[in-house]
């Protein structure tokens, strides 16, 4: 038999759709208090209770009463309104919500009132409200959250107050309200700095900062500002990333797909940037999440294209510096025999001799004069500012990256004929793979014809890589395939194709392959994120030497 549910647990059914943890409370009385035009918030949580108290304009008695009713709010009128809404709250769902599960206290004051008003509601039922001497502003206080829905407050876990620090992190870049938060009387944030690069250091640290490129970026109708870093500070995970839009803190598909995609071929596996992005712009609609976490774009391709042409630029246009990392020795160093033959004397004195021309004029990195080669593996050379570690690997995996990207995009991938056709032999499975992806493998310079059930014959490679045997890249490539990315399958023959650790390069050599790596687009990394050069700079070398700092 159909019937209409009580207001008693129609509270409790949408207290679970705004109110699933802890963290989502805070998130609410935040957003109040930003509404409300405060200029600080102070956060204190336990196990037991959370407090946030701000110094906004407060409520008067009559609108404190009404407060705790599903979609009563000051924000908005009518439709249109939420059309245009430009505040963090609209609905009017979240006090009511939080009054459902839990023991809740609110007490406010106005300017202009005598005397402020408490109010206090426990399980959704109105205890009592009074009036009562306070500060201007509110205070909020959340006791025993989830009492009377246990298995909720049974899925409660450690993470609790990691979830809480992490989105107060976030939200706060957002904003120049001054906030505090305390776990146990202990402060653990404390963030109140007027411009975002000084929020971002107090949040993240200082180190933080000289890895951070600035973004300011307009286009069709959409401005981006914020900062994101640079290819030589990355995470292992997403939680040092926020994105605003028009001052909310969001998650979006858009802009973070836009963001990893310009990354593309200069991040590392499974490494994230930090990145602190706010967007503004016109056709945004907020009303499409209970929480609110979630927008939709009028124009999502438009949003695309901006995040990704503005972050993109900025490694065409500002320089990536990697130095080294980690602790400096304390100690004296001392090499066995075997580790002195690994630096080459005669790679050395073919280097000192070099033209001085030969290291001059880089547009991207400073001039450099080659020392000698490490375990043919890396070059050390001098610069103005310091040592640099060059990995003659990764130099010449980006120049074949970006040299065969550009002729696959083109479609005029420079192939060269075989004198004699390989033959490729396959497993069932790894010859589907092969038949399923004749097309692509056409286009990237392999020329291939069925040579029986499991057997191809191949007759053209990519120039490109005729360094390595045909049948033996197609093999290493299978594994790609089976994703599809184009992109991974161009890095994976760029980084199979290019000098490996090992193999012996001559002075001329690497001194015609920096000119070519000055000449790429993004000449600081390889494909998949190492770095090309490792700056030692002179401090850090005087620092060793207990020259300096000690």
């Amino acid at each position: 038999m159909i019937h209409v549910l009580d207001e008693a647990l129609v509270n409790k059914i949408a207290a679970g759709e705004v109110v699933e943890r802890p963290v989502n409370v805070i998130k609410e009385l935040v957003e109040n208090a930003v509404d409300a035009h405060a200029t600080h918030i102070f956060i204190d949580v336990t196990d037991t209770l959370i407090s946030v108290h701000d110094d906004g304009v407060g409520m008067s008695r009559l609108d404190l009463e009404i407060s705790i009713l599903r979609h009563a709010t000051s924000k908005i009128n009518s439709f249109d309104d939420l059309q245009h809404v430009a505040t963090h709250g609209f609905r009017g769902e979240a006090l009511a919500s939080i009054a459902a599960v839990s023991d809740l206290i609110i007490l406010t004051r106005r300017k202009e009132d005598m005397e402020g008003s408490e109010l206090h509601v426990e399980g959704g039922v109105m205890r009592s409200l009074r009036s009562l001497g306070s500060p201007i502003g509110t205070t909020v206080l959340v006791r025993d959250l989830f009492f009377n829905t246990p298995v909720r407050k049974k899925f409660l876990d450690t993470k609790e107050f990691e979830r809480i620090v992490e989105f107060l992190e976030k939200f706060f870049l957002g904003t120049t309200v001054a906030v505090r938060l305390k776990l146990y009387d202990k402060v653990v944030l404390e963030v109140n700095a007027d411009t975002l690069l000084d929020r971002i250091v107090q949040v993240y640290g200082l180190d933080v900062a000289k890895h951070l490129a600035v973004i300011e970026f307009a286009d069709s109708g959409i401005k981006l500002k914020g900062f994101v870093s640079k290819p030589s500070l990355l995470k292992r995970d997403r939680s040092q990333q926020a994105f605003f839009v028009n001052e909310r803190l969001v998650e979006s598909d858009e802009v973070s797909s836009a963001l990893y995609d310009a990354y593309k071929s200069i991040l590392f596996v499974n490494k994230h940037p930090l990145a602190v992005l706010s967007l503004t712009l016109d056709g945004v609609d907020v009303n499409v999440h209970p929480t609110k976490k979630i927008v939709k774009f009028s124009s999502p391709e438009k949003v695309y294209k901006a995040v990704f042409d503005a972050v993109r630029s900025i490694f065409r246009e500002q320089s990536v510096e990697f130095s080294m990392q980690g602790t400096l020795p304390e100690r004296s160093f001392s090499f066995s025999t075997e580790e002195n033959r690994r630096f080459q004397p005669d790679t050395q004195r073919s280097l000192l001799i070099s033209s001085p021309k030969e290291h001059e004029g880089y547009v991207h990195f400073p001039s450099l004069r080659l020392l000698g080669n490490v375990a043919k593996t890396f070059f050390l050379a001098e610069s103005p500012e310091g040592l640099m570690l060059i990995d003659q690997h990764v130099v010449e995996e980006r120049i074949n990256y970006e040299k065969f990207m550009a002729q696959y995009m083109n479609g005029a991938v420079a192939v060269q004929e075989l004198l004699q056709p390989e033959v490729l032999e396959l497993s069932m499975k790894e010859a589907m793979i092969v038949q399923r992806n004749l097309p692509l493998l056409q286009t990237l310079g392999f020329s291939l014809e069925d040579f029986g059930e499991t057997t191809f014959r191949l007759s053209t490679v990519p120039v490109l890589f005729n360094r390595v045997k045909g049948v033996e890249l197609l093999k290493d490539l299978l594994t790609d395939f089976r994703e599809a990315e184009k992109e991974k399958i161009v890095t994976r023959m760029a980084c199979r194709s290019s000098i490996k650790a090992g193999d012996f390069v001559s002075s001329e050599e690497m001194y015609a392959l920096l000119k070519k790596l000055d000449q790429c687009e993004f000449p600081y990394t390889c494909p998949h994120g190492r770095p090309a050069m490792v700056k030692i700079s002179l401090d850090d070398v005087e620092k060793m030497f207990r020259r300096k700092g000690f």
